[in-house]
């Protein structure tokens, strides 16, 4: 990733976020909250479009998950997006071996973790774009509601079906591949990538929890 992007080159980016792991499932020691940022989405486009005609790829609904694509898919796309300019951010959230609700709040306060190290290198966004993280719209709304609350001046939000935005794809690849690397089941992809990562913050459950209980929400 370039740093020295002008600030004319960075005024429109759009944000793409996902995770991977779970917070409640004991099994998962970390969970990982990526995004990926650029002010050119069309390049996701170009992307998938390499995939789907060098490895035949089925992706007409646009979905591509780390855990499901094969190397030489993963490979080749770790490829493509070292050779274009996209700003990586990641939170790492180590939870100690408990068990940790999957609420809105508790997520909306990890992405505010996220994006305030995002918008400290990127002050002006157009667009946040989730993996949709819930199913149903009242708990969306209570996320957005949450964020908003922390994040006052935030910009537009969307929270996509993966299946039929495949731009938000990029964040499953990039957090999958983050995760893995943490958990040692396969590290080089993540170190593919590595040197363009702006910001990677580590931190346990306790520590956030201390950080979310400052931050209470109503």
């Amino acid at each position: 990733m370039n740093k020295t992007l002008t600030i004319e080159k960075i005024v429109n980016f759009t944000i793409f976020i996902d995770e991977s792991g779970t917070l409640p499932d004991i099994k998962d020691r970390v969970i990982v909250i990526a995004a990926v940022g650029t002010n050119t989405p069309a390049v996701i486009d170009n992307i998938f479009k390499t995939l789907q005609k060098k490895e035949k790829l089925r992706i007409k609904t646009g979905e591509l998950k780390f855990y499901t694509a094969g190397d030489k898919t993963k490979q080749l796309f770790f490829e493509k997006l070292i050779q274009n300019d996209f700003g990586i951010f990641i939170l790492e959230v180590e939870k100690m071996g408990r068990k940790i609700p999957d609420t809105p709040e508790h997520f909306a306060f990890l992405c505010w973790l996220l994006l305030n190290d995002v918008f400290s290198f990127y002050p002006d966004i157009k667009e946040i774009v989730f993996n949709r993280h819930f199913s149903r719209d009242y708990d969306i709304a209570q996320f957005n509601k949450f964020l908003k609350q922390l994040m006052p001046k935030l910009p537009g939000i969307q929270h996509v079906d993966s299946k039929k935005m495949k731009q938000v794809n990029i964040a499953d690849m990039v957090a999958g591949a983050v995760l893995a690397n943490e958990t040692g089941k396969d590290k080089k992809y993540y170190k593919m990538f590595e040197k363009q990562i702006i910001s990677e913050k580590r931190l346990n459950w306790v520590e956030a929890k201390r950080k979310f209980l400052n931050k209470k929400l109503v």
